[in-house]
């Protein structure tokens, strides 16, 4: 099974509509000032309060301001941990921070051996929506030992094509299902977790 994560939350209606078409996790961006996406610590706290069970919730967060970062992990209480920069995933998982994902830029040769995180994300563009080389995005997930996910430009019309050449763990979509930045579409969702469960049923 391919698990979806929609990316980018901001509202409690993309929340449940997240929800009720079967993501497997939503992620809630926290210390990028500059995203539309971004949310302050006691919002994006008071939207994983509001997750149902079952549902992961993912912190995607700078690791740049280590006190921030700490923090955020504290009061939010994620599932898992998207961390950008150089941090150490010890500390994360001593805050008891579940899940640990490695943001990488798809890059031809580059190392994939991290040590102490439990999953590598894919993408060249690395939180700007663009589409990576997904036959060396699937060359980069047969050389990792981790589970990959798979981000990146990735829209309700592509995503199934994705999964069919790169196989990834999972996919990660943001912009791909939104009406404008930081506001998502629950039809776009439906469409887009429907496209994946597609991909699946094709490897049956």
């Amino acid at each position: 099974m391919v698990r979806v994560k929609i990316c980018g939350i901001t509202r409690e209606e993309d929340l449940a509509a997240a929800a009720a078409h079967g993501a497997d996790a939503i992620g809630l961006v926290v210390g990028f000032p500059r995203s539309p996406r971004n949310l302050s610590i006691e919002r994006a706290r008071a939207l994983r309060r509001m997750a149902p069970p079952f549902l992961d919730v993912v912190l995607v967060v700078d690791g740049a301001d280590r006190d921030m970062l700490i923090r955020a992990v504290r009061e939010i209480r994620p599932d898992a941990v998207q961390v950008y920069g150089e941090v150490n995933p010890n500390m994360l998982r001593d805050l008891g921070a579940g899940w640990i994902i490695k943001p990488v830029r798809v890059e031809p040769g580059i190392e994939l051996d991290y040590d102490g995180f439990d999953a590598i994300l894919l993408d060249s563009s690395m939180g700007r929506g663009l589409m990576p080389d997904w036959r060396l995005c699937r060359e980069m997930r047969e050389r990792s030992r981790l589970p990959v996910i798979l981000a990146g430009g990735l829209n309700p019309q592509n995503v199934l094509d994705a999964i069919r050449i790169v196989k990834p763990y999972g996919v990660d979509v943001s912009s791909g299902v939104e009406l404008s930045p930081g506001i998502k579409d629950a039809h776009m969702i439906r469409e887009f977790i429907r496209r994946v469960r597609e991909a699946e049923l094709d490897e049956v």
